[in-house]
């Protein structure tokens, strides 16, 4: 493992998807893209305070981390997740800071992984 990406992780889904590494490479950079635009999704709705839609911004991060081996980010949003369903905002709010470090630090090893 790397620091942020389980290459491992990243192996079993070019096999689950029968070995096509072009299809994991745009999952790959489709997480890139979308970051920010998610980042930031998730901060308005944990100052909106909007519950449901952190929810499913969460959600959506812990899904796509863990189908990238993207441990760490998925355990941070796990984490929240679990913060969210105690009604936890304040705590969630806290830890936006952290979940969107690990996801920019997941973004460029991502990069490095698969090269432009």
């Amino acid at each position: 493992m790397t620091g942020y990406v389980d290459e491992t992780v990243l192996e079993r889904l070019r096999n689950d998807l029968g070995g096509d590494a072009a299809t994991v490479r745009r999952f790959a950079w489709n997480f890139v893209n979308h970051w920010t635009a998610r980042a930031e999704r998730l901060e308005q709705a944990l100052a909106g305070p909007d519950a449901v839609e952190a929810d499913v911004v969460l959600l959506s991060i812990r899904s796509s981390s863990c189908m990238l081996g993207a441990l760490p980010l998925e355990a941070e949003s796990a984490r929240m997740l679990g913060a969210l369903s105690q009604c936890d905002l304040p705590g969630c709010r806290l830890s936006l800071a952290t979940l969107t470090g690990i996801g920019e630090q997941t973004c460029i090893e991502l990069a490095a992984l698969f090269p432009a």
